[in-house]
């Protein structure tokens, strides 16, 4: 019953975003992916598991696991433009793989300190975006041949994706230490998937640009992290979690304002 619940919670959330960054373009695929559903999720099925507090005391290495994150997508990026055929995808994913587990490895020795973790995500989310920024924009181009294009595919590819990276992280949670169990939760478990059917669909272009405006959608990712931290010891797993999604909602509703303001 728990397994079906956590396939049927990701496949709605993975559909949703999809649904929402398709109609939106790159440029907010990559800024969606930010939003802290794949995390959540995998943070809430933790804590269900194994206790509020276990979540609680993972969530504050969660904060650290997303500089990992960011190490991830980069090396996706660099990979995917040296070896853009479809035929060669598999060398961008294990690339990718590989950066996260091993960016992991290194984090798990940070002590659980809140400031440490946050202060270190937040420094790398900067040099990111300036790093990345240079990325030009590139836009998708259709394709009437290609069989990821085509929707119900691509989203069903993604959700299953999705869905085992879920199972395979809250699995391995109970073998692990809360701190271990907090980094493998900062996978992002919606974002892989995409920009392997982004690459499989469009070309490398369109995964520079996803990638390029991924640190930006983070933001959301670091607030929801950081309230959880608090809120799933103070009110419990489900309250805790309905408080920290409000508060990476308010942010996104602020990131989204700003930037209508910047553009106009």
């Amino acid at each position: 019953m728990l397994i079906t619940a956590k396939i049927i919670t990701t496949f709605l959330t993975v559909i949703m975003l999809a649904s929402v960054a398709r109609r939106l373009g790159p440029q907010w695929a990559g800024v969606l992916a930010g939003f802290p559903l794949g995390s959540a999720i995998t943070l809430y099925f933790i804590g269900y598991e194994q206790g509020a507090e276990f979540a609680a005391t993972g969530s504050k290495h969660t904060l650290a696991g997303l500089i990992s994150c960011i190490f991830m997508a980069a090396m996706y990026w660099h990979t995917s433009q040296r070896w853009p055929q479809p035929r060669l995808i598999f060398l961008p994913i294990l690339a990718a793989i590989g950066t996260f587990i091993g960016t992991s490895l290194l984090l798990q020795w940070l002590p659980s300190e809140r400031w440490l973790n946050l202060s270190l995500v937040i420094i790398g989310i900067i040099i990111s975006r300036n790093g990345l920024k240079h990325i030009p924009a590139s836009w998708a181009e259709p394709e009437a041949k290609n069989v990821f294009q085509r929707p119900l595919i691509a989203l069903v590819f993604r959700a299953s994706m999705a869905s085992a990276s879920v199972l395979g992280i809250t699995a391995l949670a109970h073998f692990l230490n809360p701190e271990q169990a907090g980094l493998l939760a900062a996978f992002p478990v919606s974002f892989f998937p995409t920009l392997i059917v982004l690459q499989l669909s469009y070309g490398p272009g369109v995964v520079a640009t996803a990638v390029k405006h991924y640190p930006e959608g983070l933001g959301a990712m670091v607030i929801y992290v950081l309230t959880a931290s608090y809120t799933y010891t103070a009110y419990g797993l489900n309250m805790g979690t309905l408080l920290a999604l409000g508060s990476a909602i308010i942010y996104l509703a602020i990131y989204s304002a700003l930037s209508r303001a910047k553009a106009e």
